[in-house]
């Protein structure tokens, strides 16, 4: 090879890592915008009953950081720890809680790190983090009831998260895992189109792409950036996390790729139940049952009910409870 074309060999180079390195930046650089309030989000927040809701406990995770959560002391064995939706906290699941410790079921409640009073809102410290919480949680609760039994229960997103938390070495500690109304993945056959009156949120497809694209790289540049802000309303921003992280939104909830999810799903099949409303504005219902039931997932379908109804009706309330104190 001629040694002038070698020496243009690092031009091209510099050139090609300059080329991407700009077009990086301009991905990086995209702006997140926020959707509308949605409607049916914003008035079944306001149908949850705050009534009996318990103070905040806290407990310290290995980061030395202290996280929140609220107690419903049952007199069973059994401990539920309940995982809320998208954007929420532990309020969401007040209903629940009660319900359960009146059946004897002890119910802890998490503010998920990220959300709530536990850390910095919208954001995790590293990959794996919400994992390692569930754990010192685990720990913690097991040093007032060395006896106790575990499940997790989880709406929406945090369904999503206990979904994949099963197939995981800390899922082993649990029994069962309910999970109401899941969000299972972006490319899950179990949504609905993201528009109109199930428009919940808007993503930053660029920026993602670009982190991801540099996370496999090995370079952790940008994991702290918002990716993805929730359609609440503005009025409600001292009680929720309208913007995550790209590191948060990897964290909690499903794995991104549905064939991933299938697998963790089948591997656990034998420890999930999912309930969900037949009139889910968010979720695709009847498909629930086409591609869980296969899986083998039971799925219950409570009819008149919606993606917040699930928290909060009477019969959504009864069905959850009798998940969690089946033998």
């Amino acid at each position: 090879m001629p040694l002038s074309t070698l020496l243009h060999i690092p031009v091209y180079l510099l050139a090609t890592i300059g080329a991407l390195a700009l077009v990086l930046g301009a991905m990086l650089a995209v702006p997140l915008k926020r959707p509308p309030p949605l409607v049916s989000i914003k008035d079944g927040a306001a149908r949850i009953d705050a009534t009996a809701k318990p103070e905040l406990t806290r407990f310290q995770a290995r980061d030395g950081t202290w996280l929140a959560y609220r107690l419903y002391a049952g007199a069973g064995d059994r401990v539920a720890i309940l995982t809320h939706g998208s954007s929420a906290s532990s309020d969401e699941m007040n209903g629940i809680g009660n319900a359960l410790a009146a059946a004897e079921v002890t119910a802890v409640a998490l503010d998920i790190r990220g959300h709530g009073a536990s850390g910095s809102r919208g954001d995790i410290g590293y990959a794996g983090q919400l994992e390692d919480d569930l754990a010192d949680l685990i720990a913690h609760l097991a040093a007032q009831r060395p006896n106790a039994r575990y499940l997790m229960i989880g709406h929406s997103l945090g369904g999503g998260f206990i979904a994949r938390v099963a197939a995981t070495p800390v899922g082993a500690r649990f029994e069962r895992f309910v999970l109401l109304s899941p969000f299972l993945g972006a490319r899950a056959p179990t949504n609905r189109p993201s528009d109109g009156k199930g428009r919940w949120a808007e993503v930053d497809l660029p920026r993602i792409l670009a982190i991801a694209f540099l996370k496999r790289l090995g370079v952790a540049f940008g994991q702290s950036l918002p990716v993805i802000a929730y359609a609440n309303d503005p009025a409600a921003a001292k009680f929720t996390t309208s913007v995550y992280s790209f590191r948060l939104l990897a964290d909690y909830g499903p794995d991104f790729d549905w064939s991933n999810m299938k697998a963790a799903i089948h591997g656990a099949a034998g420890k999930l139940k999912l309930i969900a409303g037949a009139d889910d504005e968010l979720m695709d219902a009847p498909a629930y049952e086409r591609e869980l039931k296969p899986l083998g997932v039971a799925v219950t379908l409570l009819p008149g009910v919606d993606h917040m109804g699930i928290v909060t009706e009477p019969a959504a309330l009864a069905a959850i409870v009798a998940a969690a104190k089946e033998d």
